[in-house]
């Protein structure tokens, strides 16, 4: 290895007990138990008040951002120029009641499902005496008609209202090594950019020379149908300065079997997103990512693996618009938007080694 301020942080992130596969799972089950609609994460009742809690036990200070409906935390020198922005989003695909005597249900999120006749168990969520409540508890059902799907919810217990938010919902198991749920897009990555915040915080002195790093937590990245994604993102960069080096997207990465991009092969770190749809990753950041990778996985064999297909549509793509994307990087997750959403444990904490990493190679490079 040849940087020690890498070596260092890799040992101690690997002796951290919030680093141990056990205590990523049990974070992670917490975050998939909770509920995230489309812009209300931040509400009572939902995911936004379990990563306020795990922040917190990470001795973190995580807070709402403004109106803009994401939350952040900052590491670093709280008065310098903001360096660097790291994001993960979220919200959850979700639907809203059409129709209810006829069980009709419109998505407000671009949505992918694996055919016709796909059935998935799901909650419907709506505020109630001044937080987010599962009123109903039943199965999604998508029917294919045409080029659409008809999107029906059948509650099994509890009551449905007209306007109620649903969204595919099962507990999470852990099973061969292998996460299994759904919401793993994007819990995921929340998970990784708290750990990532601890890591640095415990084990860098990122506030040497000046250093300042937010992590937003955002809202709205599964944007409508015919819309973009990353609402919430947007809303982030109208309400922050712009970063000095740029911005990470932690994300979930698109399986591809036939590139070797499948799980158990670490951390997943891209440059492209969306076929060129989104970021382009800068050729030096896309060298300096290639460079601790070798080094990286000498010190931690099977860390993580260069990315150069297909990544995924994601905050990313607005972003982009606003300040340069310095890195796409997060861990492949198998039947995205599904309740069989699945992502090996090991590639979790590979990842939760990685991503302060290059972190700190960024902010010293």
């Amino acid at each position: 290895m040849t940087n020690p301020l890498i070596q260092n942080l890799l040992s101690n992130i690997s002796a951290d007990p919030a680093a141990a596969p056990e205590a990523v799972f049990a974070k992670l089950s917490r975050l998939l138990a909770a509920p995230a609609p489309a812009n209300s994460c931040i509400l009572p009742g939902t995911v936004g008040e379990v990563i306020q809690q795990i922040a917190k036990e990470l001795g973190l200070y995580c807070q709402p951002l403004g109106s803009t409906g994401n939350l952040v935390l900052e590491i670093g020198e709280s008065t310098a120029p903001l360096d660097l922005v790291v994001t993960a989003h979220m919200d959850r695909p979700c639907f809203r009641v059409r129709n209810l005597a006829e069980s009709t249900l419109y998505p407000l999120c671009a949505i992918r499902v694996p055919g016709a006749g796909y059935t998935a168990s799901a909650i419907a969520l709506r505020y109630i005496d001044g937080g987010v409540t599962v009123t109903a508890r039943g199965k999604l059902r998508f029917e294919a008609g045409g080029s659409d799907y008809r999107i029906r919810f059948r509650a099994e217990s509890g009551e449905v209202h007209n306007g109620d938010t649903v969204m595919m919902h099962r507990a999470s198991q852990l099973r061969d090594g292998r996460v299994i749920g759904t919401g793993l897009d994007n819990a995921i990555g929340v998970l990784l950019g708290l750990l990532s915040a601890r890591m640095l915080k415990e084990y860098c002195d990122v506030t040497e020379g000046g250093r300042r790093i937010l992590f937003a937590f955002t809202d709205q990245e599964e944007g409508p149908p015919i819309g973009l994604f990353g609402q919430g993102a947007s809303r982030l960069a109208h309400s922050i300065e712009q970063p000095r080096l740029g911005f990470i997207n932690i994300d979930a990465h698109n399986l591809d079997e036939a590139a070797g991009h499948t799980l158990g092969v670490g951390a997943s770190h891209g440059f492209v997103s969306g076929d060129g749809r989104g970021s382009v990753v800068p050729l030096d950041y896309q060298a300096l990512a290639e460079s601790l990778a070798a080094q990286v996985n000498r010190a931690r064999s099977g860390t993580v693996r260069m990315n150069y297909s297909y990544v995924s549509r994601s905050d990313d793509m607005l972003l982009s618009a606003w300040a340069r994307c310095v890195g796409l990087t997060g861990v492949i997750v198998a039947n995205a938007h599904t309740t069989e959403e699945t992502a090996a444990l090991d590639d979790i904490v590979a990842a939760a080694h990685w991503i302060p990493a290059f972190v700190l190679a960024a902010l010293n490079g």
